[in-house]
Formats: C-alpha cells, sequence, structure tokens
C-alpha cells in the first residue's frame, strides 16, 4: 500500500469525492477542503505530505493560499489543479513554489503518477536537506559525496545540473545531459557557461553569472519543447553565495493545453453568438411589430427563432456530452451490451430521417456477434452520430450499410455509405472541435461539428479506436473497433 498523507483543495465536492476515492484505494490517507478558510484549518490540525490545490476557490485564489501556507511554516509539496492553466499563471505559479501542474480533467492514472512523483521529490528534498544539515561544507561537499546525491537528482524528471561557487557543473542528471547533447564525463567540473553557452540555453549564462537573486525563473523555447528554468541559489549562513541549481521543466503541455482551450473557446463563443444574433433579430421585428398587429404574418419568424433555439439547444447537449466523455473516472463502468437491439433503434430513427430523400438504411450483423464491452448510452450515442452522418451526408437515392462482426479478436462495426466523401487533406481534421469541411454539398445542411469529436472520445474510453477511409465523391467508411 502507498504510504503519504494528501491534501485535497478544491471547491467541487464531486472533484474532491472522485480524487478521495482514487487516492483512499492506493492507501494514502487524505484531507479535504472546500475553500481557503477550511484547508489553512486542516493545515493546523496535522502536516501533509502533499496538497493540491485547485486555483479559483470561493474565498482566494491557489497562489494567495500558498502563499499562506508557506508563511505559516507548511512544507508540503504543492500541485496546483486547474482547467484555467496559461503560461502567465504557470510562470508565477512556479515563482511562488508551486511544484507540480495537472490540467482539468485528468485520469486516475495522471494523478496518481503526480502523487508519486511528488512523494519522490518530498522524500528526495528531506534526504538533501539531511545530508545538507551533516556536511555544512555547502553543495561543493554534497557534490564530493556523488554516490547518494546523484542517486537523488538522477531520479527527477526535470532536468538538473549542480553548479558550485566558482561555476564549474559538479552534476546533472540524465535528462540535463539528453539536453546538452553530452556524457557525463564531458560536463562535470566544466565551466556551466561554456556548457550552456550556445543556442537556445544562452540566455541561462547571465543568470548564472550574477547571483544577486535567490531564485529566477524564466521560459525557454527549445526546438519544439517548452521548458520553464529555474535556477536557485544557495548561501551559507554568513549569507554568501555557496552555488547554484539549474533546473528545466518541460511545460509543453501546459501550454498546449492552455492554446488549445483558448481556441475551443473562441470557437464556441462564435457558434453561440451566431443563433443567438438571428434570434434576436428576428425577436425584434416581432416586438417592433414592424409587420402590423396581426399574428400570421410574425409565425416565419417565430417558426425561424425557434428552429435556432433548438440549434443552441443540440449544441449545449453536444458540449455536455463532450464534457462527459472526458471525464471517465467519474462514470458508470463498462458493461457487456447486445449490439443488435441497439443498433436496430439507431437504424429505424435513421430511416425516418432519410426517408424524403430516399436514403436507405440497412444492418448486416453476424448471427453470432458478441455483445460489446462499452457503456450502454456510449454505444447508442456513438452509433447514432456515425449513422445519421451517413444518411445526412448522403445523396438522394444513397445507401447506408452497418455491417458488424469479428476480427482478430475484437468486435468491428463499419458504417458505410454512398455520400459526398471527406477531402483527402481533411481527414486528420475530422476530430477537432467544430469542425466541418466547407463545401458546397455542406453549405445547406446543418451541424456543430462536434459529433465526430464526441464519437472518438467515447471509443476511446471504451479502449477501442475508431478509423475511417473515404473518397471524395464516392463515400466514406467509419469503423469502430470494440473489446468483445
Amino acid at each position: 500500500m502507498a504510504e503519504g498523507s494528501i491534501l485535497i483543495v478544491d471547491d467541487e465536492y464531486g472533484v474532491r469525492s472522485g480524487i478521495r476515492t482514487i487516492l483512499e484505494m492506493e492507501g494514502y490517507e487524505v484531507g479535504e477542503a472546500g475553500d481557503g478558510a477550511g484547508a489553512l484549518l486542516a493545515l493546523e490540525e496535522r502536516d501533509y505530505d502533499v496538497a493540491l490545490l485547485d486555483y479559483r476557490l470561493p474565498d482566494t485564489d491557489g497562489l494567495s493560499l500558498l502563499q499562506t501556507m508557506k508563511q505559516r511554516g507548511c512544507d508540503a509539496m504543492v500541485c496546483m489543479i486547474t482547467a484555467y492553466a496559461n503560461i502567465d499563471t504557470a510562470i508565477a505559479a512556479t515563482r511562488q513554489g508551486v511544484d507540480f501542474f495537472l490540467p482539468k480533467p485528468f485520469s486516475p492514472d495522471d494523478l496518481q503518477g503526480v502523487i508519486e512523483t511528488l512523494l519522490r521529490h518530498r522524500r528526495a528534498r528531506a534526504d538533501a536537506e539531511r545530508l545538507r544539515a551533516e556536511h555544512e561544507a555547502s553543495l561543493l561537499a554534497l557534490a564530493e559525496e556523488r554516490t547518494q546525491t546523484h542517486s537523488l537528482v538522477s531520479s527527477l524528471r526535470d532536468a538538473v545540473m549542480v553548479v558550485n561557487r566558482d561555476g564549474d557543473a559538479v552534476l546533472a542528471n540524465p535528462p540535463m545531459l539528453e539536453l546538452l547533447g553530452l556524457g557525463e564525463d564531458d560536463v562535470l567540473m566544466r565551466p556551466a557557461q561554456e556548457l550552456l553557452g550556445g543556442g537556445a540555453l544562452a540566455p541561462l549564462c547571465e543568470q548564472l553569472a550574477t547571483p544577486a537573486r535567490d531564485r529566477t525563473v524564466r521560459q525557454l523555447e527549445l526546438g519544439e519543447q517548452t521548458y520553464m528554468a529555474s535556477i536557485v541559489t544557495f548561501r551559507d549562513e554568513a549569507g554568501e553565495a555557496r552555488g547554484r541549481i539549474l533546473t528545466l521543466s518541460d511545460i509543453s503541455e501546459v501550454r498546449r493545453l492552455a492554446m488549445e482551450k483558448q481556441k475551443f473557446i473562441r470557437t464556441m463563443v462564435h457558434e453561440l453568438k451566431s443563433p443567438l444574433g438571428s434570434i434576436k433579430s428576428l425577436l425584434e421585428v416581432v416586438l417592433d411589430r414592424s409587420l402590423g398587429d396581426e399574428l400570421e404574418p410574425y409565425l416565419p419568424m417565430i417558426d425561424r427563432a425557434d428552429h435556432r433555439i433548438d440549434t443552441l439547444v443540440e449544441l449545449i447537449r453536444d458540449l455536455l456530452t463532450l464534457a462527459r466523455s472526458e471525464q471517465e473516472p467519474f462514470g458508470d463502468e463498462p458493461e457487456l451490451v447486445p449490439v443488435a437491439p441497439v443498433l436496430d433503434e439507431v437504424a429505424e430513427l435513421a430511416r425516418e430521417r432519410g426517408a424524403e430523400r430516399r436514403v436507405t438504411v440497412s444492418v448486416d450483423l453476424d448471427p453470432d456477434l458478441p455483445p460489446a464491452l462499452v457503456r450502454p448510452d456510449d454505444l447508442t450515442l456513438l452509433l447514432s452520430n456515425l449513422v445519421g452522418n451517413a444518411v445526412k451526408y448522403n445523396r438522394e437515392g444513397g445507401t447506408v450499410t452497418v455491417r458488424g462482426f469479428v476480427e482478430d479478436g475484437w468486435l468491428r462495426l463499419e458504417v458505410s455509405d454512398t455520400g459526398i466523401g471527406i477531402r483527402k487533406e481533411n481527414l486528420d481534421r475530422l476530430w477537432d472541435e467544430f469542425f466541418r469541411e466547407k463545401r458546397p454539398e455542406t453549405r445547406e445542411l446543418e451541424g456543430n461539428g462536434l459529433g465526430l469529436s464526441i464519437v472518438k472520445r467515447l471509443v476511446e474510453r471504451a479502449g477501442g479506436r475508431l478509423e475511417v477511409a473515404s473518397v471524395e465523391g464516392e463515400g466514406s467508411i467509419f469503423s469502430v473497433v470494440l473489446p468483445a
């Protein structure tokens, strides 16, 4: 069983409850609080090894709470859990002592990995402090005890270099050696400025040469990766600088998530703004009685406004489904679901929708088709989206065929159509939120571009995979491969 104590600080009860369940199952001692005041009370009662802080709390924010905790002597490792991460927040948080960022939503494996890492860091920090107490001769003395110190630093995921008071590198862990492209023998006892003097790491040289501040932080671009560089100065009892520790933390994922979130919000605002503006304009005509006092002239406008509202409701429903599809730890457990009854219901509804354009829908399932290991609602939703799209983007008089069979021990469901197909350059973008092909054939077709994003998440949540093959002008085949 795992050892360690964790404090969860989040204003959402469901989030706290879910995290508590995951951690207690691993054997951790867990405390929780719904706001900053509750967190401080919990810390007065006992010490914790790790604190998971939500960035936004009812009575304060995570960074302000962290400062108060440190002023009161709390030495817990701190992980900021937030759905609002961005580069500025990451920089500010690192400066103020946040040890890790965990963007919401996250999986149990992500959470357990972070907790294990922080507990290792805490043990390493405690061991390092113990070594410093035993060896008052400073960083250089620690470097001479390389066997113990090297094992601690080497266990860190971040790239770390220890520099003595003369500016020479006395320790570099494997991630740092990989960034420098050098072996350990090529690094030790060489001037740090010489090692960092070329390329993207050059800006760190000036900071290493002027240890005026105890801690400096800056962002660096190394190839396609983004790093947060932290330089910490160690001083003796007289306040004299005895050495530096340079740490490079990869924040590429945090930055990518922040950019994706901004893009998603911009697109969502546009999708909501357009129908709302249309509804407002139609209602203004009705309220102004521009067409007289009789109801009849306004009925088409009211009908269009009602249709626009239905479009908004569908968008909101899909957004909620998209959010739920990312909350696997808190959803229902997968179960064995017979495919035929679900598909019969989906196909019947699709036939009704395609009747006006004479689109036929046929189902061909192997007689011995096994049930799918999936959440029941997920199976209905993903098949509804795929079959519905096959009807919507089909030609008049076209066909939709759904096949089900077992292949290499997996259940395979194929939805093929004789529709307009998909352009080759757009196949990789089909799963992006709000993506829709802009073509003359699709101009009059309604949709919000979320359906396939939802399908992909549901299939992956079931442990399966999604495939697509398409020829523009001839049709498409979407294949769902699920555990049986």
